[in-house]
């Protein structure tokens, strides 16, 4: 077996779970109590029998020892040991590594330290740019500068003629209270600007949207229950038949009591849809197009027929407010949805038969790019998977806003992605998938597919939203995707070098960096000669 320095400590870490000596865990694995010593050190391999030997003896999946989520964990903390104010230290891949595999509570400490060290900095910039920069702020000082006058105006009135008639000093002392009142408000507001109150979200080590991609990566984006549940549902509501709308309307009506009507309601113009809970009817945008119908319908039953299922799942140790566990179910909504949708097994010997054709596969399965994007890389029952690929979504300012790996690709927590990427030049050839070949500084090479996905305002002269969907998988299953036909993969030409992230890239000769490397990062001497019209990514620390 090859070598994995972080098996160890997670068979270590087994152990003491459970209560047993090293003594009583070596007697029941037949083996020496000092090899079992050295197996926890990283000093001896575990061999396969072992393995399945551990597995039965502490009653533990082979998955505990997949290499998956400590790899995450050392993309993570790398990610985070790049931050500059950690420049000062000197560690390498490797000691990473070791304290992933050593200490991974010190590890999710640090990190959870830092995701909340982000997120101060993150509010602390806004409220800095908000009380530079809006106008309420000008127009409340102007506005509590005018109440004052007007007071005293009016209080220097009331003093000094102290013949005035009862209804003229009366009119006098209720300008007087009215301003008082308006004056009391305006500084409420500005305390409330101030103070940041109603600008941010309390402050948090993890936001919702992160605490959802995670809980996602930790289950490999695969959860064996909604399958269950979407085949449950095919089965009841027949939608094995051509008519899957007719059918879905019918089930939600006939179980749940809920309406559904396609049409022009101006009063919603701004969602796709609407449920009305009291009333049991649901309003669908007629700007739909036929597979996100499907797809809405499948939803709302997802959340009425299951929604103590979806309940279950979220109540996760890592959902640690109600926000988060919110998105997670709203998250597990659409997993079942898709699922219905797209139904395991067929749409999986589809995927393998067209080798991941999405144009064919959006045809035979009547659905859009991103559901059938999003289905493949939930493809992950043991026994029966596809190939493990990533997925990233981003707008047209670089924000990712879905991200997931199963190809082992590292993919930014924080910040925007290199711009080598195809998910940005895809931007450039809207409606065309784009393929590309690419090889990151620590010598992996990936194949992605791109192409863009747009979503029309419903109010018009709104701009609608863009999107750039990419896919992609380790270079060793690229030739079962038929966008890999006619590449060649042994041309150290075919592949794009990219980093990460450009805070993350050491690559010293880039020419598209939106960020100065790392401080560490290689710099050329003065003998070597220099561009003496530097990019971002060529200037000299100092200088």
């Amino acid at each position: 077996m090859a070598k994995n320095p972080m098996m160890g400590s997670k068979l270590r870490g087994l152990r003491k779970d459970r209560g047993l000596s090293q003594t009583e865990l070596a007697t029941k694995m037949g083996i020496s109590a000092s090899y079992l010593n050295l197996i926890e050190h990283n000093q001896r391999n575990l061999t396969v029998s072992l393995l399945i030997r551990i597995s039965e003896v502490l009653n533990v999946s082979l998955q505990a020892f997949s290499p998956q989520h400590e790899g995450e964990q050392i993309a993570v903390l790398t990610e985070v040991l790049k931050d500059p104010i950690y420049e000062q230290l000197d560690l390498g891949e490797g000691d990473v590594g070791e304290l992933v595999a050593n200490s991974p509570v010190l590890c999710q400490a640090l990190t959870k330290t830092y995701s909340t060290y982000r997120n101060n900095l993150e509010e602390f910039q806004t409220l800095n740019e908000r009380l530079a920069q809006d106008p309420l702020l000008t127009s409340n000082i102007h506005r509590l500068r005018t109440l004052l006058t007007s007071i005293v105006s009016f209080s220097e009135i009331l003093h000094d003629n102290t013949d005035l008639a009862p209804d003229e000093r009366q009119d006098f002392q209720k300008i007087v209270l009215d301003e008082s009142e308006n004056l009391g408000k305006t500084v409420n507001d500005m305390v409330e600007l101030v103070s940041g109150e109603g600008l941010v979200g309390s402050v948090s080590d993890i936001t919702p949207h992160e605490a959802v991609t995670d809980f996602l990566q930790a289950h490999n984006n695969y959860f064996p229950e909604l399958e269950l549940a979407a085949e449950d549902l095919r089965r009841e509501a027949g939608l094995d038949s051509v008519s899957v709308r007719a059918r879905l309307i019918g089930y939600l009506l006939e179980r749940h009591g809920v309406s559904v009507e396609i049409a022009h309601d101006r009063s919603q113009e701004s969602s796709a849809s609407f449920y009305e809970e009291t009333k049991r009817h649901l309003v669908l945008s007629m700007s739909l197009p036929a597979p996100s119908i499907n797809f809405h319908l499948a939803l709302l039953i997802g959340q009425l027929s299951y929604d103590s299922l979806l309940d279950e799942l979220a109540d996760s140790k890592a959902i640690m407010n109600e926000a988060a566990k919110a998105r997670t179910k709203a998250a597990l909504s659409n997993y079942f949805a898709g699922a219905c949708m797209l139904p395991y097994d067929d749409f999986l010997n589809a995927a393998i038969d067209t080798r991941y054709n999405i144009d064919l596969l959006q045809q035979r399965f009547s659905a859009s790019f991103e559901q059938i994007c999003h289905r493949l890389t939930t493809l992950r029952k043991p026994d029966f998977a596809g190939i493990p690929l990533h997925l990233i979504r981003v707008d047209v300012a670089g924000n990712i806003s879905k991200r997931f790996s199963a190809s082992g690709m590292r993919i930014p927590r924080y910040g925007s992605a290199c711009p080598r990427w195809i998910m940005h030049h895809a931007f450039l050839t809207p409606g065309v998938i784009c393929s590309q070949v690419t090889q990151t500084p620590d010598g992996n090479r990936y194949f992605s597919i791109a192409r863009t996905s747009s979503k029309s305002s419903m109010i018009y002269g709104h701009p609608g939203n863009h999107y750039s969907i990419s896919i992609g998988c380790e270079i060793t299953f690229a030739d079962q995707m038929v966008y890999s036909d006619g590449l060649n993969f042994d041309s150290k030409q075919q592949a794009v070098p990219v980093g990460i992230a450009c805070q993350l890239c050491d690559r010293p000769d880039c020419v598209q960096r939106a960020a100065p490397p790392p401080l560490k990062a290689y710099s050329p001497s003065r003998d070597e000669g220099r561009n003496i019209s530097p990019g971002i990514g060529d200037i000299w620390p100092g200088e």
